[in-house]
């Protein structure tokens, strides 16, 4: 192995840190939470308690409630999630968990959303930000502002998790995008660094393609690489602005259009692909989480946008390569990265079996739990007495973070009906990537907000 381990930083200055730049929140959230790996994979984690344990179960009383809890979270990136519910059914013999899992990428939305309408949902379920609003109106989630959890998160990852003054999810991590780096393949070639801004990552790239090289690897089957790319360069100037929030107001109500500001990050989508750095055909047939990291792990590429979460597959893959993930580099100056208070974890307001699922989301979002689940996802810590990754791998990543150089890919600023930032980035960036003009995407994107203003 050619990673090492080392301490990182303290979790309470971290999510200070990490947050700072967010700003005050209004009512809906307005992104979607992380992509996943495209296999319709359903998966159970559920284990019988034991007296034969070291930590004898507490008195069982002859009945068990079985409790259902479904999620987004498959494979590798499951990470704790196993342990910490078979820990769950050992110390709660009364109360036994079961796990499915179906990836975003593989339909989790689409299934999520038909068990709640047809009064079939799971007791528990993981929500993406986006989406939260929408059901929330709906009135499948239970308000959660009174769980133990939420005294230990800051008043700005509160403000993150507020929507129309409750809490209808609480976050389980702070989750990065940001630019990982084979510094093995860029060794090779003579970069000695990873690029610190947008001229260092253009040189670099051309340098990796004269030399046969794979530039970029991207997966962008549901738009997440060029919005990752799209999202840092466009809102970047949004949030470092004095008047963010006016600018938001702006244009929620039409008065400034979405589509313009995203312009510059279609701009330079569609120039990586144009000088040949990054294949858009292959990128929308790869499943970012999946198809992008086998892809990487070849050894063969020298960057691919993606997720802190992405570290648990590379480690399987390709366990002996040496890289970072760090900033994304499409600024002048430097480089940054997209954060969102991410993976909500919902009660179901039709569920018989509240006060189960209640004392099972107390004992998954208590320190212990949600130490252990950010260690498993490469990830950091929301709650500001709990601890954050200490993957060397992520540590130009918190850097970043401690430098206030990021974006929320979940701001609650926006309002969703007229603009979802992370779903408008996804859907026509990919379409450049797929040939369309910026002007096109651009025309495009101004007339569904003008739509849906009219609607709304």
């Amino acid at each position: 192995m050619k990673k090492k381990k080392t301490a990182l930083m303290m979790a309470a200055v971290m999510t200070v840190s990490l947050l700072a730049a967010c700003g005050q929140k209004t009512s809906a959230p307005a992104a979607e939470s992380t992509a996943q790996p495209d296999a319709a994979q359903t998966q159970e984690a559920s284990v019988e308690a034991s007296a034969e344990e070291s930590q004898a179960p507490a008195e069982s009383t002859g009945e068990v409630t079985e409790l259902k809890v479904f999620g987004f979270k498959t494979g590798a990136e499951e990470g704790a999630i196993p342990d910490l519910i078979e820990q769950f059914n050992k110390e709660n013999p009364d109360i036994h968990v079961v796990y499915e899992g179906i990836s975003n990428a593989g339909g989790y939305q689409d299934v999520l959303t038909a068990r709640l309408a047809s009064g079939q949902g799971d007791d528990v379920f993981f929500a993406n930000p986006n989406y939260l609003p929408q059901m929330q109106e709906a009135g499948y989630v239970e308000d959660l502002t009174d769980m133990p959890v939420v005294a230990s998160y800051s008043d700005l990852v509160k403000d993150l998790l507020t929507i129309n003054d409750s809490i209808p999810g609480l976050g389980m991590e702070i989750a990065v995008f940001g630019m990982f780096s084979n510094m093995d393949v860029l060794n090779e070639v003579g970069i000695e660094k990873a690029p610190e801004n947008y001229k260092e990552f253009l040189e670099d790239c051309q340098i990796l393609k004269d030399a046969g090289k794979t530039p970029i690897v991207a997966g962008a089957k549901d738009g997440t690489a060029m919005a990752i790319f799209s999202i840092a360069k466009s809102l970047d100037p949004v949030y470092q602005a004095p008047d963010k929030m006016d600018q938001i107001a702006k244009m929620n109500t039409g008065e400034l259009m979405f589509g313009d500001i995203m312009r510059p990050g279609y701009e330079v989508v569609e120039e990586l692909i144009s000088k040949g750095y990054m294949d858009g055909s292959k990128a929308l047939v790869y499943a970012p989480g999946q198809d992008d990291i086998a892809e990487f792990a070849k050894g063969e590429a020298g960057f691919m946008p993606g997720g802190s979460w992405f570290v648990a597959g590379l480690e399987n893959a390709a366990p002996d390569m040496n890289y970072t993930l760090g900033g994304i580099p499409v600024q002048d100056e430097d480089s940054l990265i997209l954060i969102n208070a991410g993976v909500r974890v919902c009660i179901n307001s039709a569920s018989e079996k509240k006060e189960a699922a209640r004392k099972f989301v107390e004992f998954f979002t208590s320190l212990d739990s949600m130490n252990a689940y950010v260690a498993s996802q490469n990830s950091f810590n929301p709650r500001v007495d709990g601890k954050s990754t200490d993957n060397a791998v992520v540590a130009p990543a918190a850097e970043r973070l401690a430098a206030a150089r990021m974006v929320p890919w979940v701001d609650s600023a926006f309002n969703t009906v007229v603009i979802s930032p992370w779903a408008d980035a996804r859907t026509y960036a990919a379409n450049i990537a797929a040939g369309d003009s910026v002007d096109n995407a651009v025309k495009d994107l101004n007339t569904q907000i003008e739509n849906n203003l009219k609607l709304n």
